[in-house]
């Protein structure tokens, strides 16, 4: 699935096949052993640009800069680029945070986030500033099911809340993938180590990225880890 979003004559493609940023044929994937995105297409230029379906600024950005569309100098902050890979970052108020509680897709499918996109696009695009205030992630506060354990893993149905910015380490059924993560460094190895299992049996390759690991096979990795956990798949 994919639609485009024109910027004055500069052209951003999003393509729910993609996981970064595809300039030239060429994609740009942040994973725990490369540097973000941000930073592996900083000195690219191109009018014609391709990006996941998503409003996620570690990719929106990027894809911003390539085609020389201006944004909000904001988002060139080190501590807000540093939050990809931090995600403690929201644990406090802030500017980003006010973003994601307008223009989030997180929790959509694919096939509802289109208007989301665009209005994300909008607000960021031919900007010099961000007119937001500095606020709490309304997510924060929004409950986040759990649902069993999988060889010591908590299991939660993220279609609420966020218990993936707050628990030491879980596994989060999301609309469209599984992801397995934590927010604390220390723990990274054991997240790595759990998908390397989960790929291994289901024979699937997840998305390595800093501190998570995703798998778009949803209903192949739920059936899998609900079945040990608890006996069935969910509902």
């Amino acid at each position: 699935m994919e639609f485009p979003v024109m910027i004055g004559d500069k052209k951003l493609v999003f393509d729910s096949n993609l996981q970064g940023v595809m300039v030239e044929g060429k994609e740009f994937v942040s994973t725990k052993d490369t540097p973000l995105v941000y930073e592996q297409v900083k000195d690219l230029r191109h009018a014609h640009v391709r990006t996941q379906m998503s409003s996620n600024t570690s990719t929106l950005i990027p894809a911003l800069r390539v085609l020389g569309v201006r944004y909000p100098s904001y988002f060139d902050q080190s501590e807000v680029v540093a939050s990809q890979n931090d995600i403690s970052f929201y644990w406090n108020k802030s500017k980003l945070a006010a973003y994601y509680n307008r223009y989030s897709t997180d929790n959509l499918t694919y096939e509802v986030r289109k208007e989301t996109i665009k209005q994300a696009v909008e607000f960021l695009a031919n900007r010099d500033t961000i007119d937001l205030p500095e606020e709490y992630l309304k997510e924060m506060d929004e409950p986040c099911a759990f649902l069993g354990i999988f060889r010591g893993f908590p299991i939660f149905d993220s279609k609420t809340g966020v218990a993936k910015l707050l628990c030491r380490i879980g596994i989060h059924i999301d609309p469209e993938v599984v992801m397995i993560s934590t927010p604390l460094d220390e723990h990274s190895s054991l997240v790595y180590e759990l998908a390397t299992q989960i790929g291994s049996e289901l024979g699937i390759q997840g998305v390595y990225k800093k501190n998570r690991v995703s798998f778009s096979q949803k209903e192949q990795v739920v059936d899998f880890i609900l079945k040990e956990a608890r006996g069935k798949p969910i509902t």
